[in-house]
């Protein structure tokens, strides 16, 4: 029996009746160490290339890349072709929009590989993220589905944003209880994932789209992985995510939406835990919906989710945390950054990532 089949008996013995009851057919079935990634795009020609490129430069070279094309009214699907024509890894399918979920969907259908990594079309790889990722998981043992990495903020020029980073998560094992609060993976190019743990699972849910709530996409698929197998921790800086305006994670209104209908999902399925984390987890969601909201400019709404976050937990109104929010805040009414980067040159992803390490200094 092969590792990539023994977090489908892991799952079959929690009892859950939603996955024993799932058609086993695919598993097993895809090649070994192969790994799939799949990449959703719309309307992507500005980063499309760059991302590609950070891909097909990993060090690790059996890959097949799968760009799934969702509905794309620039050059998008012109700029896949030309790089699809010099490298066979790459492989291209396009269709109506359908959501970003029902795109990655599309994509991992036409994977054949043992592992998945999905990416945004707009984010960078350092070049060593998925060897790293690979030794992870299989270090990890029979049980581990998932191997994760740290992300930071990125311009559209390529550059750190983050600046002086929160302390990135260390959480590995079980992670369920903790996802229940938070998505502490960030965002969806941060992942390499089993297969057969995807199979179980269902993939990305659509209805989250169709509900009109894009974007917490990603952190529903989370808690549900987090259920059938236990999560890796590669402790380094390895994922450049963009995050420019106008992009779902800084919609916050439709956020916001996309995350209570996750919350209301948790609930029915895992009542008593959910319970006993909701304060956790109100005060992490709204906290991240304030800051979304601040880095949109709408102060008067990133005020309001900050009451609700100290509502949920007041002791955190006098805590550091309270203290950084508050000074992130003056610096986007002052300009203070933003006069910063223009005086000094911030470095690019790839010398922060080269220079910061294991995230340790």
């Amino acid at each position: 029996m092969t590792d990539a089949k023994r977090p489908i008996d892991f799952a079959k013995s929690n009892g859950s009746e939603e996955y024993v009851s799932r058609n086993y057919a695919r598993q097993g079935d895809y090649v070994n160490d192969l790994i799939s990634v799949v990449i959703p795009v719309r309307n992507g020609e500005r980063f499309i290339g760059r991302t590609l490129q950070s891909v097909l430069n990993q060090t690790v070279q059996n890959i097949e890349v799968i760009v799934v094309d969702d509905g794309s009214t620039d050059s998008t699907l012109s700029i896949v072709k030309k790089i699809a024509a010099h490298d066979p890894r790459v492989f291209y399918y396009s269709g109506p929009q359908a959501g970003v979920a029902a795109a990655r969907n599309r994509g991992i259908s036409q994977a054949r590989g043992e592992f998945l990594a999905p990416v945004d079309a707009d984010d960078l790889w350092h070049k060593d993220k998925l060897l790293l990722q690979m030794n992870a998981i299989r270090k990890a043992g029979a049980r581990a589905g998932v191997a994760y990495c740290w992300s930071l903020f990125i311009d559209e020029a390529d550059n750190a944003i983050s600046g002086k980073m929160r302390r990135p998560p260390r959480l590995e094992g079980n992670v369920l209880t903790a996802l229940l609060e938070q998505n502490f993976l960030g965002n969806a190019s941060t992942p390499l994932i089993r297969h057969d743990c995807m199979d179980l699972v269902g993939g990305f849910d659509p209805g989250l789209y169709l509900g009109g709530a894009q974007g917490a996409e990603d952190w529903k698929l989370f808690i549900a992985l987090a259920e059938v197998c236990e999560f890796a921790l590669v402790p380094r800086y390895l994922v450049g995510y963009r995050k420019p305006q106008g992009s779902m994670s800084s919609n916050f209104v439709t956020m916001q939406k996309s995350m209570e209908l996750v919350r209301q999902w948790a609930q029915e399925r895992w009542p008593l835990l959910a319970a006993k984390h909701r304060k956790r987890e109100r005060y992490a969601s709204y906290m991240y919906l304030a800051y979304t909201a601040v880095e949109s400019n709408s102060f008067g709404h990133a005020l309001l989710f900050f009451g609700r976050a100290t509502r949920a937990q007041p002791a955190q109104l006098v805590s550091l945390r309270t203290a950084k929010f508050a000074i992130r805040v003056l610096d986007k009414v002052l300009g203070v950054k933003g006069l910063a980067r223009k005086i000094r040159t911030p470095p690019t992803f790839w010398e922060f990532v080269e220079r910061i390490g294991t995230g340790l200094e």
